[in-house]
């Protein structure tokens, strides 16, 4: 066989590969509400993330509750979103700042995050509020501040672990308007998935946001781990960072667990209200 036939033979069976785990990821996602309901996985991620956030304006779409909160679920929606987007740019060993208007933008995401949220803790507390909290606009400014937060931790994470000579430091993640505005339009695909209010398309939503929260802890925990390891500045390889990450996805997971029961004694006393569970 010639070294043309092996490429063709090679690219064709790459593209079946393609086709045959589309076709079963499409499968799994058609069957995942019926998955979900055997397990009883809408009640197990509640309490899985109990202790994450007040779980008291969540979202429910397609009759499916997110585990988390409104703003919560945003926020990990927006930065899960974000960085599969950057990751198909190439943009994920970024080194550089976003330009000076792309930063500013960012910047503004953030700061309506925060007037919603502080207009929010008004209202709750009796007091006059700028207007009255929402849960539509809890997840578009959880959205826009899960966006920034990707860009933010990409770029620490790159400038704390990754070799110089794996690191873009001339490349930033979002580097001009129209990257931006594709970054703005998978979360709009977002906001639209949770409208349909399918249970269908909820359910995949829902595994991300709870995906997005224990990757965020996982990678906070990560980085002291692997600094004390002596791998700041020489990641070249993920395998590198493989025995940091497993310590902090099971350091993060104890602390789920540990923060689930802690607010669940909390609310058996009386402390705190009893939880919204999913029926």
């Amino acid at each position: 066989m010639s070294l043309l036939n092996i490429v063709h033979a090679a690219r064709h069976r790459r593209g079946l590969v393609l086709v045959i785990g589309g076709v079963v990821l499409l499968i799994v996602l058609a069957l995942l509400p019926f998955i979900a309901t055997a397990l009883d996985l809408e009640r197990r991620l509640f309490f899985a993330v109990h202790g994450i956030c007040a779980q008291s304006h969540n979202v429910i779409s397609g009759g499916v509750q997110f585990p988390l909160c409104a703003r919560d679920s945003g926020i990990y929606l927006g930065l899960m979103v974000t960085l599969g987007i950057l990751a198909i740019f190439g943009r994920l060993c970024s080194g550089r700042l976003p330009p000076l208007s792309i930063g500013l933008t960012l910047l503004t995401f953030i700061v309506a995050m925060g007037i919603d949220g502080l207009n929010s803790t008004i209202a709750e507390l009796g007091l006059p509020a700028l207007y009255p909290p929402r849960n539509d606009l809890r997840l578009l400014t959880g959205l826009g501040f899960g966006s920034a937060l990707a860009v933010g931790l990409l770029l620490v994470v790159n400038q704390t672990l990754l070799a110089p000579d794996r690191l873009e430091s001339d490349q930033a993640p979002i580097g001009n308007w129209r990257e931006l505005g594709l970054v703005v339009g998978g979360l709009g695909l977002v906001v639209l998935g949770i409208a349909i209010n399918q249970a269908v398309v909820a359910w995949p939503l829902v595994l991300l946001s709870v995906i997005g929260v224990t990757g965020v802890m996982t990678l906070a925990i990560m980085l002291p781990i692997s600094a004390i390891a002596g791998l700041s500045g020489k990641v070249r390889t993920l395998r590198q960072l493989m025995w940091p990450a497993l310590a902090g996805f099971l350091v993060a997971l104890l602390l789920l667990a540990v923060l689930a029961r802690w607010k669940i004694e909390m609310e058996v006393t009386g402390l705190l209200p009893p939880p919204l569970i999913p029926q």
